[in-house]
């Protein structure tokens, strides 16, 4: 039970808060060197959270290779630490403090072989963009004091260590831009920072700084990070050859409000015509950043009164509601009860007016479908009288020229006419069949025949679309003659395209 309570105590100050900084996660953010949100010297425009304070020691060695002025000896031991405090004052706002230290070994100049380096101070705010949004905007300034005896490298801004042991105060200011995605602790993360850096040495320049990286957690507990800066002069810009280099690093977060990263600052810059450098080729470096939400039991108490009063009103508006649907449902009854006998007697005289009705309608519309056919009867045109009352009718006004199976242009208007007309009786299938004398051979007779009357279909389906599946076509060529081919008279009889009704049955309900 001992250890169940402390467990619970160590799940309750967790830190890490949400964007609305009312629930804790569970593992310890990414810190950098200013205890702040970011990676190893980049900076997240992230804010840490209101009431979290946040403790890193960052440790940084690294071996000079070769003797230069203005830098330590050849073969010696560079050791610096930076311990820095941050404490989020809102959703929106951190302070922060560093002050670092360093160690020479193997050191041959006559100024301090170690003491205390430098004094940063600073404050960061980031825009309150809206919570869903991925990115995230914000600046930064920082105060910083040189309170060391032993700038390690004097020419320029040279070396990793530059703002580790400064002599001099500087003002920084920085902008800082990242993009977040990802959940439950695994995701991606982008940061650009671009800022400068105003010295009050006389004997310095005031510096341009720009630096990115990225972060990846493919598992809320490991991230892979890296990162690439550049520090150089705002007067005389030499990104080659003033400090320019890339920073691999591990990063580890755990449920124990313990972060840890590991790391080399690799340099990028090239030599010097002079053959110095500004930065030696490496430094490995480590840090632990320690996470502490001084806000959790009162944030916790806040959240379980949010629920409790969120209960409270769901329970009252419930029975409040039953109530209401209670006293509804009495009224409704005794206004139901009292209209019920009226509206008997209405549904009772509405039915008995409707079937009044409905039979004075029947009547009234049995004349006026009568009246409608006879009308239609009447202006009915030879050509339907005799198709419905046939089941056949000769196409006596299309013409082909001899031989071919082209429609004259002279037909269309007539055959236009045939498929309005056809359309007036939609229940009929016709077939279109084509006819020819027996001058030539018959195998050149059939085709003739049933090319006139696929050109004639093809027309009346072009004409009138809505006739193309009732319409069949077929050529019988010389082999239903309805006069003697002994003579010409009789052959241009049997030159012809007629109509036939192949479903007659339907025909008696057009002749009712």
């Amino acid at each position: 039970m001992k250890y169940n309570g402390l467990l619970q105590m160590f799940l309750v100050t967790s830190f890490v808060f949400a964007n609305d900084d009312t629930i804790s996660k569970v593992y310890a953010p990414a810190l950098n060197t200013m205890s702040t949100q970011g990676l190893h010297e980049i900076s997240s425009a992230e804010a840490v959270g209101e009431g979290s304070l946040n403790f890193s020691l960052s440790s940084g060695w690294y071996s000079q290779e070769k003797d230069m002025a203005l830098a330590p000896n050849k073969d010696a031991n560079i050791v610096t630490g930076i311990l820095s405090l941050s404490f989020g004052v809102s959703s929106y706002f951190d302070i922060y403090t560093s002050l670092s230290g360093f160690g020479l070994g193997g050191y041959n100049g006559t100024n301090e072989k170690g003491g205390i380096g430098t004094f940063r101070g600073g404050i960061q705010g980031r825009l309150p963009l809206p919570v869903t949004s991925p990115v995230y905007l914000a600046g930064k300034f920082s105060i910083i004091g040189g309170t060391s005896s032993n700038q390690i490298n004097t020419n320029a801004s040279d070396g990793y260590n530059y703002f580790e042991t400064r002599t001099g105060y500087d003002f920084e200011f920085l902008l800082i831009q990242s993009l977040c995605l990802g959940k439950d602790g695994r995701g991606f993360k982008l940061h650009l920072n671009e800022g400068g850096v105003m010295t009050l040495q006389e004997s310095k320049d005031h510096l341009l700084t720009l630096g990115g990286g990225f972060l990846i957690m493919p598992h809320p507990i490991v991230g892979i990070g890296l990162e690439i800066n550049s520090r150089t002069s705002w007067s005389d810009i030499q990104m080659k050859t003033d400090p320019l280099w890339i920073t691999p690093m591990l990063k580890f977060q755990t449920p124990a409000h313990l972060s840890f990263t590991l790391g080399s600052d690799i340099s990028l810059s090239q030599d010097r015509s002079d053959n110095s450098r500004a930065l030696e080729p490496f430094r490995l470096f480590a840090s632990v950043g320690l996470s502490v939400d001084l806000l959790a039991s009162k944030r916790k108490a806040n959240l379980e009164k949010q629920k409790q009063d969120q209960a409270e009103r769901e329970q009252e508006r419930l029975r409040s509601k039953e109530l209401q649907a209670k006293a509804d449902s009495i009224a409704l009854k005794a206004h139901n009860d009292s209209l019920k006998f009226v509206q008997l007697r209405e549904q009772e005289k509405m039915r008995a007016d409707s079937i009044a009705q409905k039979a004075k309608e029947d009547s009234l519309k049995l004349v006026e479908v009568k009246k409608s056919l006879e009308e239609e009867k009447s202006k009915r045109t030879d050509a339907e009288k005799q198709l419905l009352s046939t089941g056949l009718l000769l196409l006596d006004a299309v013409y082909f020229e001899s031989g071919k199976s082209d429609i004259s242009i002279n037909s269309e208007p007539y055959l236009i006419i045939i498929g309005k007309m056809l359309l007036k009786y939609p229940k009929l299938q016709i077939e279109i069949s084509g006819h020819t004398d027996n001058i030539g051979s018959v195998s050149k007779n059939m085709s003739l025949s049933q090319a006139r009357a696929e050109a004639v279909k093809y027309f009346l389906s072009k004409a009138a679309p809505e006739l193309s599946n009732r319409l069949t076509a077929r050529g019988y060529g010389p082999t239903r003659p309805k006069s003697s081919n002994s003579y010409a008279e009789g052959r241009k009889v049997n030159r012809r395209v007629e109509l036939q009704v192949l479903n007659k049955e339907a025909l008696a309900e057009y002749n009712k």
